[in-house]
C-alpha cells in the first residue's frame, strides 16, 4: 500500500492533486493507516496516469469519471471512451472553423487598415478599422 505522498512521487501529481481527485469521485483510498493516512493500493498510480492521460486528450473530469465508473464496473470502457474522443474531436474541429473564420475577419479589417493609414475618425465613440469595411 501507498501513503499519499508515495503515491503522488510515483504519479507525478501533488497530493492536493490527489485530494481532489478524491473529492469529486475518481480515486478513493483503500483505507487509512493507523495514523490515519490515506493508503492506496498499487494499482492507484496506473488509475491516476489514466486521468492524466485522458485530460491530456482534452477529456473533461467529468467524463472521465464517467469513463472510471464504466471500468469500476468491471466493463470495458472502450466504447465510452471512443465516445468522448469522437465529441472533444467534433468540439475542437467547431473551435477550429470558428477561430479560422475569425482570422479571416481579422485579416480582411487589417487589409482596409493598412491600405487606409489615416481614416477620418474622430475616436470618441468608435474606430472605423473595428466597423464593417465600406
Amino acid at each position: 500500500m501507498l501513503r499519499i505522498g508515495e503515491l503522488a512521487e510515483v504519479a507525478g501529481v501533488s497530493r492536493d492533486t490527489l485530494r481532489y481527485y478524491e473529492r469529486i469521485g475518481l480515486l478513493a483510498p483503500a483505507g487509512r493507516s493507523p495514523a490515519g493516512y490515506r493508503l492506496y493500493p498499487p494499482e492507484a498510480a496506473r488509475r491516476v496516469a489514466f486521468v492524466k492521460r485522458a485530460q491530456e486528450l482534452g477529456l473533461s473530469l467529468t467524463a472521465i469519471r464517467g469513463i472510471l465508473e464504466v471500468m469500476d464496473e468491471g466493463t470495458r470502457p472502450c466504447a465510452h471512451v471512443r465516445r468522448a474522443l469522437e465529441a472533444k474531436l467534433a468540439e475542437i474541429e467547431a473551435r477550429i472553423a470558428a477561430l479560422e473564420a475569425l482570422r479571416a475577419e481579422l485579416e480582411d479589417r487589417l487589409a482596409w487598415a493598412r491600405a487606409h493609414p489615416d481614416p477620418a475618425c474622430d475616436g470618441r465613440d468608435a474606430c472605423v478599422y473595428l466597423e464593417p469595411p465600406p
